[in-house]
């Protein structure tokens, strides 16, 4: 089921039977198509690369499995050729509609997952208004176990975001930390990377996000939001995210049309790398307890340049 929001100049589309993802978010105020839309027929060269993709877990766990307080959790290998487990399964599940209104609605998903062994509930609640979307994320452990937990987003921004605009002015900051060096299957190694010029740029604004082909993997730093800026036309893409989510990811193809901006609780194969566990964000959440992460994306006028 696709369900479709509107509040002020927003309207949002939520495909509920894969992972209750936002497959289109537009303003007509602006003319903008704020993220990277499947097409009519809804069939997907890359399930992650439209929307806002829920990843659970995120990222990469090497060989599929870790262990965690004398257990030892498998998934499956989905990603063959690099023997890891990707970004779970949830993003093609269905999800159920527990609340929902013209501005909001309340997705569920609350059964066996994989060969996950705890009973857990996911909840996402999408909800616009005049000042953009809000994304709230609550997962409960239902377990009597201590449960490992990561989450993770797969955005994909269009570039340009405003119709009739041009690619080569838009600019991306981000305030982020030291690159965490990976292998060719994409796994921290445990070496961590000096500033580049890449880096330097966007902590400071100035990066076009497709002038050179990005893979970055990223501690988040002062705070988690991340813009898109229009210079030209004076318009600013914000991205907030809580700062429960610790890293990013930035990742844009081939450069031509798109750029992922991911917020992500812990680092890529946090669960078998070679940094500390408390550092890469390894997470858990107590019996009968939840934790919920929130996000915003909204436009907002800025100074013309």
């Amino acid at each position: 089921m696709i369900v479709k929001l509107q509040a002020g100049d927003y309207t949002a589309l939520i495909n509920t039977e894969r992972g209750a993802n936002c497959i289109s978010l537009r303003n007509s105020k602006y003319n903008a198509v704020i993220l990277r839309e499947p097409n009519k027929s809804g069939v997907l060269d890359n399930p992650y690369l439209y929307g806002m993709p829920i990843l659970y877990p995120v990222n990469r766990i090497s060989g599929g499995s870790f262990e965690f307080e004398g257990r030892i959790y498998k998934f499956p290998i989905n990603e063959p050729q690099t023997n890891c487990h990707l970004h779970g399964m949830m993003h093609e599940m269905e999800f159920e509609i527990s609340e929902i209104g013209d501005s909001f609605v309340k997705c569920v998903f609350e059964r066996q997952y994989l060969d996950f062994p705890h009973r857990f509930r996911v909840e996402m609640k999408y909800s616009l208004s005049e000042n953009g979307l809000l994304h709230k994320t609550k997962i409960t452990n239902l377990s009597s176990e201590n449960m490992p937990n990561f989450l993770g987003f797969h955005t994909t921004f269009n570039i340009p975001f405003l119709k009739g605009a041009l690619a080569e002015n838009v600019r991306l900051y981000a305030k982020i930390g030291n690159e965490i060096e990976r292998d060719r299957n994409y796994l921290p190694t445990g070496k961590l990377l000096l500033y580049d010029d890449v880096a330097e740029k966007i902590n400071i604004g100035e990066f076009m996000p497709l002038e050179k082909v990005i893979s970055r993997h990223c501690k988040s730093k002062k705070g988690g939001q991340i813009e898109l800026t229009d210079i030209k036309q004076g318009i600013k893409l914000v991205y907030e995210n809580d700062e429960k989510f610790g890293w990013r990811l930035f990742y844009n193809g081939s450069a031509d049309n798109y750029i992922c901006l991911e917020p992500m609780t812990c680092m890529a194969n946090c669960q078998n790398s070679p940094f500390d566990r408390t550092y890469s964000g390894f997470d858990s959440i107590a019996p009968h307890s939840s934790k919920e992460y929130i996000s915003k994306i909204y436009l907002k006028e800025n100074e013309i340049i």
